[in-house]
């Protein structure tokens, strides 16, 4: 399993960034994972637009999906190509309030349901099997329907936390993963447990030593932070902790 990093920023992207995007590849699955703003261009700077096989959504905040607007025209008037529906997995009761925002950008809903994109609702406590990948949900605590993803093929790993405040059940889903990639939006300086939403560096480098995962990978920043700092926040807890960098590749 690979995870190739298409967009970090949080809410919007800084310079040179793009907002919450991550591919990964199994054999000849390439399954994205999020699609903010900025991530059609990084998929072309990857070269992987044209090879994506599904496209699956933690939650529908703007940051998080934006872009799959962009990736309806790359695929809808694709020259000289034409494409089978991608599967579209999206959070329980959200297809109907995905259309309605398509609705008011004026997309015609039988060319992006019908030709382009094949929408459906996945079953959280059941579970989804896409090729090889084996993909298990835990609803995290942020305003909207999120989910946590675990990622299990041929006895490796991979944990997204999406976007949520600490909670003790996500250390239990994540118990053992091979790379935790972790939501760090704020830092611990800024972070206020009576209203939070989100992690800090420190708060997932916790939750890596918690679930025993072998290595952190902290994305989903605000851009105005000094990354450094926010890394070494991580490191004083987690020595096995990273940044995720825009196009930079993980092995799993």
């Amino acid at each position: 399993m690979e995870l190739v990093v298409l967009g970090t920023g949080a809410a919007y992207p800084g310079p040179h960034q793009a907002s919450s995007g991550y591919l990964v590849k199994e054999g000849e699955t390439r399954l994205l994972i999020d699609c903010g703003n900025g991530v059609v261009s990084r998929l072309q700077e990857a070269g992987e637009l044209e090879s994506l096989t599904h496209l699956l959504f933690s939650h529908l905040h703007a940051d998080h999906m934006l872009d799959i607007f962009p990736l309806f025209y790359s695929r809808l008037y694709a020259r000289g190509k034409r494409f089978p529906p991608l599967p579209v997995y999206m959070p329980p009761g959200e297809v109907e309030r995905f259309t309605r925002l398509a609705e008011v950008l004026r997309i015609e809903p039988q060319k992006l349901l019908g030709r382009v994109f094949h929408t459906e609702e996945y079953d959280a406590l059941a579970g989804l099997v896409i090729d090889s990948l084996r993909i298990s949900f835990l609803r995290t605590v942020h305003p909207v329907p999120a989910f946590a993803l675990r990622l299990d093929s041929a006895g490796h790993s991979l944990v997204y936390t999406a976007d949520t405040a600490p909670f003790p059940e996500l250390g239990h889903f994540a118990r053992g993963c091979d790379l935790l990639l972790a939501e760090a939006t704020i830092s611990q300086e800024d972070f206020d447990p009576e209203h939070a939403i989100h992690l800090t560096p420190a708060l997932a480098a916790d939750l890596a030593t918690k679930a025993g995962a072998r290595r952190l990978l902290l994305t989903h920043m605000w851009p105005f932070y000094d990354r450094q700092a926010m890394l070494e926040e991580g490191l004083r807890i987690f020595p096995d902790t990273e940044l995720a960098e825009d196009l930079a590749s993980y092995s799993i």
